[in-house]
């Protein structure tokens, strides 16, 4: 069974806050986050040379679980960038409904 959205801030607030300092720090500190991660995916997945001089191609289940996981924090980290408009929507969804 799914649950209904339920908020308790109104459209006010939530515009108060997507302009407020605290958000645009969190914006910040999120977006340091996505940008590393796209640099860490980049690393992690090039193809590069030991020690030794071998090629390594990064195919190992490892390499790509662990890919997949920095895939995951961006994905997270966008998610989160649109949490209040997320907030909003469905707000304006609640309001046609009524």
């Amino acid at each position: 069974m799914e649950e209904k959205e339920t908020l308790k801030s109104t459209r006010d607030q939530i515009e108060e806050f997507k302009n407020s300092m605290l958000w645009l720090d969190f914006k910040a500190e999120l977006k340091r986050l996505y940008v590393n991660a796209g640099i860490e995916y980049d690393l992690v997945g090039e193809p590069h040379t030991d020690d030794s001089g071998a090629k390594i191609i990064p195919n190992s289940s490892e390499t790509l679980i662990h890919l997949g996981e920095i895939k995951g924090r961006r994905k997270a980290v966008k998610y989160f960038l649109s949490i209040p408009d997320i907030f909003l929507q469905i707000l304006e969804e609640k309001k046609n409904d009524s």
